[in-house]
């Protein structure tokens, strides 16, 4: 699915008055779009996959050092239990994953936070090694639907010497905040940058999550 998103100015106290359904019942699931066969990731899986995560950032170092917060996850630390439903699923061979949260406070001003930073070199720890990898990002020229705000989408592109050989991957991931709610959509691409398909999917995904929390 693809998508023509145009910007609107949001409907009269439609940015703020948030939806009287939990997060559960807001994402994305297999009802709403079969074709990505959405399996929702258990909450146990989310809070343990985000501890382990900030283990795994504590280890990891960032340069330019202010770039940390563009490679870490968004909502690190308020992925309180209740807060945020992640669905995942594959579509024409690129993995997607569509989270709602009502921790937002680390959306506001992501945009300016990746352009201050489009090139970084992450380095971590692999065994008795260190193993760096080269990212770039870059946002993308794309639409806010009608309502969204502190909307931002990045393309990074990553790419790592391994044995002498350059690997190459990539993800697109789309942010913003609509009736209070936040969105995340994310496109991984594992054989080199996310195409433009599957950045156009990933904005139809996003655009459908919108749709949803506006309707709620």
């Amino acid at each position: 699915p693809t998508t023509q998103a145009t910007a609107a100015e949001p409907a009269d106290g439609d940015s703020h008055d948030s939806p009287a359904v939990g997060v559960d019942h807001l994402v994305l699931t297999a009802e709403d779009m079969p074709e990505f066969g959405w399996e929702a990731v258990p909450a146990a899986d989310v809070s343990g996959g985000l501890d382990v995560l900030e283990g795994f950032a504590e280890s990891v170092r960032v340069d330019p050092e202010h770039c940390a917060d563009v490679n870490q996850e968004e909502w690190l630390d308020q992925a309180e239990p209740g807060t945020m439903a992640i669905q995942a699923g594959q579509f024409e061979g690129t993995s997607y994953a569509v989270a709602v949260t009502t921790a937002t406070d680390d959306l506001p001003g992501r945009a300016d936070q990746v352009e201050s930073c489009p090139v970084m070199t992450i380095t971590f720890p692999m065994g008795d090694d260190e193993l760096t990898t080269e990212a770039r990002n870059t946002l993308l020229d794309l639409d806010a639907p009608a309502g969204v705000e502190e909307f931002a989408a990045v393309a990074q592109e990553n790419s790592v010497d391994m044995m002498g050989q350059q690997l190459l991957s990539g993800s697109v991931i789309i942010t913003g905040v609509v009736r209070g709610i936040g969105v995340s959509v994310t496109a991984a691409g594992t054989e080199g940058p996310v195409t433009e398909e599957a950045r156009d999917t990933a904005m139809g995904v996003f655009d459908a999550q919108v749709e949803k929390i506006r309707s709620a």
